[in-house]
C-alpha cells in the first residue's frame, strides 16, 4: 500500500508546535506517494513504527491511500481452430532471432546512501590514518547533535569502538545517520527550510579551513572546529546550555579532531567571515544549538564571533 499527504498532513508538518509525535511526525514528512508501507517502515528501523501508525496518520486525516491501478486480465489462450489435427506438426514461420535484452541500468545511489558507502568506507579501511577517521566522525557527531539526542549519548558511550573500527559500531553508526540525513532533507524540503541543520559547523567550519589555504585541515576536522566555536557562540548568547556545549566538546576532543583553531591576524579573520547582506551586514547567519537535538537559525553578530575567536585563542597579533 501507497500512501500521500493530505493538505491537513502539510499543514501540521509546517506547525512545529503541533503534538502529532516525533515518530508518527518522521513518517509522515517521508510520505511521499511513491514508497510502500513496507519500504517506509525500513527506512524507519529502529523507531518501533509498523503499520498501526499508518493507521493513526489516517484516522487523523493527515495521509490518504493512494490508488494502485489493478493490471490487466489476462487473456485467455485461443482454441485450436475445428477440425485441425493437434498431433500434426505446426510449420513454424521464419522469424528474426529476438533481441538481447537490455541491461537494467543500476540502481541510482541517493545523496544519502554514497554518504554512508564513503563513511563505512572511511571508517572500515584499514588504510586510513587515524586522523581520517577522526574526521569521518565529525559528521556523524553533527548528525547526532542537531537531530538525535539519544544517538549522541550512544556516541558518548561508542566513540572508541567507532576509532578502532569494531564492526558492530560502524554498522549501526551508518545505518542511522543515512536514516537522520534522509529524514532532514524531507523536513528541509517541505519546510523549505534555509539554511538547513545539516549547515550546523560549516559557516564557522568553511572560514576556519581556508584561513591558512585549504588542506592544512581535512574537511571533518575544520567541520568539528566549526562545531567548537559554534557552540561557544550559542553559549555565549544564552541560546545553549552550558552542559550540552560541554558534552560536544568532550565527545569532538574523544573522538580525536582539533580542539584549537588557526591563529591568524584580526584583519584575515574579518576578511572571510561570510556577514548576511539579508541584515545589516554586521551579522553571520549561523545554525546554532538550543539543545542537542534542537538546532536554530541565527543570526549572530560579528562582535560576536569576534569575541569567541578571541576565547578560542585564534587571534593573533
Amino acid at each position: 500500500m501507497t500512501y500521500e499527504k493530505t493538505d491537513a498532513g502539510r499543514q501540521t508538518l509546517a506547525n512545529r508546535q503541533s503534538d502529532l509525535p516525533r515518530p508518527l511526525r518522521t513518517l509522515l514528512l517521508l510520505v511521499d506517494g511513491a514508497r510502500s508501507e513496507a519500504e517506509l517502515l525500513g527506512m524507519l528501523g529502529g523507531n518501533g513504527l509498523d503499520s498501526q501508525a499508518f493507521t493513526s496518520l489516517l484516522e487523523r486525516g493527515l495521509i490518504r491511500a493512494v490508488p494502485t491501478p489493478a493490471s490487466a486480465a489476462a487473456a485467455p489462450p485461443s482454441a485450436p481452430a475445428a477440425g485441425a489435427d493437434a498431433r500434426a506438426p505446426k510449420p513454424t514461420p521464419m522469424s528474426t532471432p529476438a533481441a538481447a535484452p537490455e541491461p537494467k541500468p543500476a540502481p541510482r545511489l541517493t545523496a544519502f546512501a554514497k554518504l554512508g558507502q564513503g563513511l563505512r568506507a572511511a571508517l572500515e579501511s584499514r588504510a586510513d590514518s587515524p586522523r581520517e577517521i577522526s574526521a569521518g566522525l565529525a559528521e556523524i557527531i553533527k548528525c547526532a547533535a542537531i537531530a538525535d539526542p539519544e544517538l549522541f549519548a550512544w556516541l558518548e558511550r561508542h566513540v572508541d569502538d567507532l576509532r578502532t573500527q569494531q564492526q558492530h559500531a560502524v554498522a549501526h553508526a551508518v545505518q542511522r545517520i543515512q536514516q537522520l540525513r534522509d529524514q532532514i532533507e524531507v523536513e528541509d524540503r517541505q519546510l523549505q527550510r534555509s539554511p538547513s541543520p545539516l549547515e550546523f559547523g560549516m559557516a564557522l567550519g568553511h572560514v576556519v579551513e581556508s584561513v591558512l589555504g585549504f588542506g592544512r585541515y581535512l574537511h571533518g576536522e575544520a567541520i568539528g572546529l566549526g562545531m567548537l566555536l559554534a557552540a561557544d557562540v550559542g553559549q555565549s548568547l544564552g541560546l545553549q546550555s552550558a552542559e550540552s556545549a560541554e558534552r560536544l566538546r568532550r565527545l569532538l576532543q574523544s573522538a580525536g579532531l582539533p580542539m584549537s583553531p588557526p591563529r591568524a591576524p584580526l584583519d584575515r579573520w574579518l576578511e572571510l567571515l561570510p556577514l548576511d547582506g539579508a541584515t545589516d551586514a554586521q551579522h553571520m547567519r549561523c545554525v546554532l544549538l538550543r539543545e542537542l537535538g534542537a538546532p536554530l537559525n541565527q543570526a549572530v553578530p560579528r562582535e560576536q564571533v569576534l569575541r569567541t575567536l578571541e576565547r578560542s585563542g585564534a587571534l593573533s597579533a
